[in-house]
């Protein structure tokens, strides 16, 4: 049953009120602080992945972690996310929202360290939402680093994910779902945001290990189908913002990162009206529109990862007289940040260098260890090999970054390279996109 609660807001608010009734007819007020003839202003992120400092010494066993990876920058993700925030101050943004792995694994310390930076947001005027990614909640690998150490460190519940973030969306929620932590939010009387809770975490802690994929119950489908509603009754605007895909956003990295059962998703959110999705949870800077078994198209616009290169994150405005929205995304500039704000450390302050050379070298040195250990590859030579590594490294780099990759010397060897995984990607990686991964504009 859908469930009301009234946002309190300071008096010296601009505010407006709105009658509506509730699912089980009871008549209450949902209040907004945006006057309805605004144009609005939003910044959106995503896989922020923030690592708290308490939790590391950056010693071995935390230099061994990162080198392990997938290409995060954890040993500067304090750096990072202050960069980010000082953007969204700067912009003077209206709204920021962040969809899901807020934390590196869920580390309690690292929740609560990065409310403390979304306080500070909230307190320049920003209204601030969020959701839980996969890694978030009852993270079995929550771990901190000491010397050649990893710990066990502190996790935490669904609840307490509300707790911590309740002023972040759960609080002042106008309506809440019973089967997860979605809930409805409205920043302005013309937008409102869906924010879904898609990760699935009740056995994660059984099973000793973070779940990958996601998805929705059937009773949130209904809970969305009141909630569009709700919206249109209200003349309002829905944006859904989850942490998985709404569809595919590449050819061979789907399972566990498109969410189950999408077209039930895709359908129940067309039907209510929805232009386009925000998502995360895949890294890469990418926009794909999916379409409703009745031919209704809605757009899903996955967002960079914050903490992966490029550093992403997504610009959107809402022009109140159009009534439409324009997604522009935008790479945080964290070499300008480090300089002004005096950093010492030589990474930081030529951190684009810096970065360009340790994500290309993850994408190498994965493939070039594949490649010198497979026997399918035995017949090539160490220069093949090493012109097919430099071909996976640069391709992936531009994957993440959503435009296409350069011509390499290693291409054509992939092209007839036996089959693999591996093989399937670098392919998949090497086509330019059909339309542009960085700009979007709403019917």
């Amino acid at each position: 049953m859908i469930r009301f609660l009234k946002i309190i807001l300071p008096i010296f608010v601009a505010c407006f009120l709105v009658a509506c009734s509730s699912a089980s007819g009871k008549t209450e007020k949902i209040t907004t602080p945006i006057d309805k003839d605004r144009d609005l202003s939003i910044v959106e992120t995503t896989d922020v992945h923030y690592l708290d400092p308490s939790l590391t010494d950056n010693g071995t066993a935390f230099e061994k972690y990162v080198a392990a990876g997938d290409g995060k920058q954890l040993a500067y993700s304090d750096e990072i996310t202050d960069a980010f925030l000082d953007d969204v101050k700067a912009q003077k943004s209206d709204v920021l929202i962040i969809s899901g792995d807020l934390t590196n694994n869920g580390e309690k310390a690292s929740h609560e360290g990065l409310a403390k930076k979304l306080t500070a947001v909230e307190k320049t005027g920003t209204q601030v939402f969020v959701v839980p990614g996969n890694h978030d909640i009852n993270n079995p690998w929550a771990r901190k680093f000491e010397k050649d150490k990893q710990m066990p460190t502190d996790t935490i519940s669904p609840k307490d994910f509300s707790k911590i973030y309740g002023d972040f969306g759960y609080d002042e929620a106008i309506s809440s779902d019973d089967f997860s932590l979605s809930y409805l939010a409205a920043p302005s009387s013309k937008v409102w945001l869906l924010m879904l809770d898609t990760a699935i975490y009740k056995t994660n802690m059984q099973q000793g290990t973070p779940t990958t994929e996601g998805g929705l119950t059937a009773g949130t489908l209904d809970w969305i189908k009141e909630c569009s509603a709700l919206a249109e009754k209200n003349g309002a605007k829905l944006i859904p913002v989850m942490h998985h895909n709404l569809t595919d956003h590449s050819e061979v990295i789907q399972k566990g990162y498109t969410i189950n059962y999408n077209q039930q998703v895709i359908d129940t959110l067309t039907a209510g009206n929805m232009d386009f999705s925000l998502s995360g949870h895949i890294h890469t800077q990418n926009i794909r529109a999916a379409e409703s078994t009745d031919g209704k198209k809605i757009t899903d616009i996955v967002t960079n990862a914050l903490s992966v290169y490029p550093h992403k994150y997504g610009n959107i405005t809402y022009n109140a007289e159009k009534e439409n929205f324009t997604y522009q995304s935008q790479k945080l500039d964290i070499e300008g940040w480090a300089k002004k704000n005096g950093a010492t450390d030589k990474n930081l302050l030529n951190f684009d260098q810096f970065d360009y050379e340790t994500f290309y070298n993850s994408g190498y040195d994965k493939a070039i260890v594949d490649l010198m250990t497979s026997e399918s590859f035995k017949s090539y030579s160490q220069s093949d090999k090493e012109k097919m590594a430099d071909t996976m490294g640069l391709n992936n780099m531009y994957f993440f970054a959503g435009t296409a990759p350069p011509k390499s010397a290693g291409m054509a060897l992939w092209d007839d390279a036996p089959n693999s995984f591996l093989k399937d990607y670098v392919l998949s990686t090497s086509n330019p996109p059909k339309t542009s991964n960085d700009h979007y504009v709403s019917p």
